[in-house]
């Protein structure tokens, strides 16, 4: 029998399954062309793929519920206000995005993408420092056991002694420039949230990632005097591109819905296990990464320790 919670895990599952798949399809787009090249098609295909939503929003009537005052919205009325968080956040998502791409690119997918599971971690870091807000038992231990997870994940070498860990973080490029992607991704949700409220998930999603789109395409127009080299990218991956943009927004949509009925924390706990977990079972099975079992044991005990600092807010 369907109850609410049953709804909204099986939501938040296929949402986690989207995610694990558009992260498998931004390491085949970042294999084929540049990184800025594969941020400003996918970024671009969400104004086309979000568009119809909006606009279904904007012609549908009747009465409002859940999720339709999620998705079915329309298009808003703006006020200036909304651009001054919209703007900080484009910027710290060009960042985010073009480091996202590096790191898959450099990398190995399952030494790459558990590395988002510090999302939280520095959220939490970040309220403690500037809020004074101070994480309790739960927080603690899961801020910990993500360290933990981290380091048994990637331990480096042993001749490096106890800060080996840190050390092959630096060495292994892509897990820094991922550590940093969760850096500047724990900030912007509270300047994604300002901004939403003002207008709607929905919108705020298609303007922010049109916004990083046309950024990068600007840059790359600037910097070449044309944009052909960058068509010519995008001609090269059509279908990985297509493939991306589909399910980035299947993944938000189905993640806003699955919001009206369970919790948060659980909704991020599921992404992040069922993520690092595809993360690395992708990496062995399509991309041939060796060595992945005690990655596999890593991430499984990061997820632990999201879930314990999800639970702890």
């Amino acid at each position: 029998m369907w109850t609410e919670f049953t709804v909204g895990f099986a939501l938040a599952l296929v949402c986690a399954v989207c995610w694990a798949l558009l992260d498998v399809s931004r390491k085949f787009m970042g294999r084929r062309v540049s990184a800025t090249g594969a941020a400003a098609g996918l970024m671009l295909l969400h104004v086309l793929y979000l568009n119809p939503l909006l606009l279904s929003g904007s012609i549908v009537d009747g009465e409002g519920g859940g999720i339709r005052d999620m998705i079915w919205v329309g298009y808003p009325d703006l006020e200036w206000l909304y651009f001054l968080p919209t703007a900080v956040s484009v910027l710290l998502n060009l960042g985010a995005n073009y480091l996202f791409f590096r790191a898959v690119q450099i990398s190995p997918l399952s030494l790459t993408t558990p590395y988002l599971a510090f999302t939280p971690v520095f959220t939490a870091i970040s309220a403690l420092v500037f809020l004074g807000q101070i994480p309790n038992a739960y927080g603690w231990t899961g801020i910990v056991v993500v360290c933990m997870g981290a380091f048994f994940m990637n331990p480096g070498n042993s001749d490096d002694g106890v800060f080996a860990p840190v050390k092959a973080l630096w060495t292994e490029r892509g897990s820094f420039y991922m550590l940093i992607v969760a850096l500047l991704w724990s900030i912007t949700p509270i300047l994604d949230k300002t901004a939403s409220d003002m207008t709607s998930p929905l919108w705020h999603t298609m303007f922010l990632a049109g916004a990083v789109g046309l950024v990068f395409v600007g840059a790359r127009g600037v910097k070449e005097r044309s944009l052909r080299p960058l068509w010519g990218e995008f001609r090269t991956i059509p279908w990985w591109l297509a493939a991306g943009g589909f399910f980035a927004v299947a993944a938000m949509v189905l993640q806003l819905t699955s919001y009206a009925f369970i919790d948060v924390a659980y909704v991020e706990t599921i992404k992040r296990a069922v993520g690092v977990t595809a993360a690395i079972a992708a990496g062995y099975f399509i991309f041939g990464e060796r060595d992945v079992m005690r990655r596999l044991i890593g991430a499984f005990v990061m997820s632990i320790g999201v879930g314990l600092i999800l639970l702890a807010g």
